[in-house]
């Protein structure tokens, strides 16, 4: 498992809106993004940046305290150490102070033609 230096995720709220600071987890410690653009109010998109540089044994996009946060859509670029950044979507989801997203996914497998 390669160190994820950083993460960058482009989430669209859906007809809920964040009405907390967004937040991640990784291995199980909550933390604020490094960087944020946008909103996360009805219809926005939010552009936040995490610099963890640890190995990603968990990594989550963490639930508002209170009320629900309707995404519907996310796309997650990360950049591992060494490798070249990947993308990976993900569709909607609605969060509550109940849930968070998984959203550690290890690099794709190449696709070929046998």
């Amino acid at each position: 498992m390669p160190r994820l230096e950083s993460f960058q995720l482009k989430i669209k709220t859906g007809e809920r809106p964040l009405k907390d600071t967004p937040r991640y987890s990784i291995n199980g410690f909550c933390l604020e993004f490094d960087e944020q653009e946008g909103g996360a109010d009805s219809g926005e998109t939010l552009e936040v940046t995490g610099v963890p540089d640890s190995f990603p044994h968990t990594l989550t996009l963490c639930g508002p305290d209170e009320g629900a946060w309707d995404i519907e859509e996310i796309t997650a670029t990360y950049y591992p150490h060494g490798e070249e950044p990947y993308t990976l979507r993900y569709g909607a989801v609605a969060l509550d102070e109940e849930s968070d997203l998984n959203i550690w996914k290890p690099r794709p497998r190449p696709v070929f033609d046998v």
